[in-house]
């Protein structure tokens, strides 16, 4: 039987379940190498996807997430290694599963660890002391968080625990020009890039309104890209002439930022 351990809000009971089944390890993965890490410390492991950033106690990631990878990195002396990540104390609503695969690998969890609990994740280290493993999430808000630790056996080891937070976005978003001019019965392009603290914010969701003259919108929600940016298309069919007004909000909060078209007959003078 291969390590299970299940969630319990008290840390040491996770720990008794996963010694347990550690002092009788058997299968293919547990013969081939079934030695694991010694000494955990949540030092190596990192949370990383749009908008995850590190906290005093653990890392913050965006209610927009429906997913985010949890690193680890160590060193080669670990390659082959295995390794163990148990999450608890979840609030209520929200849902979170680590990735699995038949046998423990440096990307998906031992699958017979998670038929007893989808927040225990037994991985094994790469050939350089690596893993990444995929991490779902749904119902997050600004209130839900979880606890993690990082367990290490046969031995049993274990790290104080981290904690995982949710936060909404804190991009700015700023048109890449605040006004422009097209041509009644043409349509016009916008571009709006999204900021934190500077640099560009990548996968932040939004929500695009348009009011005034226009017939329709390109897309009336996107997602920002590698650059921050985010386009969006005005129609004016009916060639009419005036102004219309396009506001992008950041999903979920009250931040936006709006251009304006001009639609005009004749040529376009500047």
């Amino acid at each position: 039987m291969r390590p299970i351990s299940r969630k319990s809000n008290l840390v040491r009971a996770v720990v008794l379940a996963v010694a347990v089944a550690a002092s009788t390890l058997s299968g293919s993965a547990a013969n081939a190498d079934s030695t694991w890490i010694s000494g955990p410390s949540l030092s190596t492991v990192s949370i990383s996807g749009p908008s995850t950033a590190k906290t005093n106690n653990g890392w913050s990631v965006s209610t927009q997430s429906t997913e985010f990878t949890l690193n680890y990195k160590s060193s080669a002396a670990d390659a082959g290694k295995f390794a163990q990540v148990n999450a608890f104390d979840l609030s209520a609503g929200l849902v979170v599963a680590f990735a699995s695969s038949p046998l423990a690998s440096p990307t998906g969890c031992e699958q017979q660890v998670l038929a007893g609990d989808s927040h225990s994740c037994m991985f094994k280290l790469d050939g350089t002391g690596a893993a990444a493993i995929h991490v779902s999430v749904s119902g997050s808000s600004v209130a839900s968080s979880f606890r993690y630790i990082l367990l290490s056996g046969p031995n049993i080891a274990q790290t104080d625990p981290g904690t995982i937070t949710f936060t909404t976005p804190k991009s700015a978003v700023k048109p890449v020009l605040a006004s422009v001019k097209a041509m009644a019965g043409g349509a016009a392009l916008l571009r709006f890039k999204l900021l934190d603290a500077a640099r560009p914010s990548v996968g932040v969701k939004v929500t695009i309104a348009l009011k005034g003259i226009g017939d329709s919108l390109s897309a009336t929600s996107a997602t920002s890209d590698a650059s921050g940016m985010v386009w969006v298309y005005v129609a004016d069919l009916k060639g009419k002439k005036g102004l219309s007004t396009v506001t992008v909000t950041v999903l979920g909060t009250q931040t936006k930022g709006s251009a304006t078209i001009k639609w005009v007959a004749g040529k376009l003078l500047g």
